[in-house]
């Protein structure tokens, strides 16, 4: 019964319209799952790394999947601002958008957001401290990065990378 339900969703949703979601996943007898963020809740709810998460840390990772679409959309200034500031009043208190450790959510969302970063200054990371702290800490993975640009979020460096020695 999960699984007929799994597959009624990921299925209904297969016409996502983004740029970035040009992905398929065959998933056998025929079935493929379409568009990153279908790919992202049919591998939440099928993969035996999610089966010890919450029912509720599951519908929240979707909610944030889902709200990532809203970002994607986003073609101004002034309304990138305005997702900034509301992502930065909800991570106020946290270190990543679901729980206590990384997700395919913050995963996501730093995808969709590196575009935005990148053309914020100094003075805006600032003023977004808080989702400026957790995209800092997102991108210093590798993988997670993949080739995207690692952004600066300080004006000069505390440190050289080099030895005179």
């Amino acid at each position: 019964m999960f699984v007929a339900s799994t597959w009624a969703v990921t299925l209904s949703c297969n016409n996502e319209a983004s740029h970035s979601d040009d992905v398929t996943l065959d998933v056998g007898d025929g079935r493929k799952v379409s568009g990153i963020t279908c790919l992202a809740k049919h591998l939440q709810r099928t993969s035996a790394e999610f089966r010890d998460v919450s029912l509720e840390d599951r519908m929240q990772v979707e909610q944030w999947l889902e709200y990532r679409l809203y970002i994607e959309s986003l073609q101004d200034v002034e309304s990138e601002r305005a997702v900034l500031q509301e992502l930065n009043s909800y991570l106020q208190d946290k270190v990543y958008f679901v729980g206590h450790s990384l997700t395919v959510a913050d995963i996501l969302l730093y995808h969709s957001l590196h575009r935005v970063f990148k053309h914020l200054s100094f003075h805006d990371k600032e003023r977004f401290i808080n989702v400026s702290r957790w995209f800092n800490n997102v991108q210093h993975d590798r993988r997670l990065r993949q080739s995207l640009t690692l952004l600066p979020f300080v004006r000069s460096p505390l440190y050289s990378g080099t030895s005179s020695h």
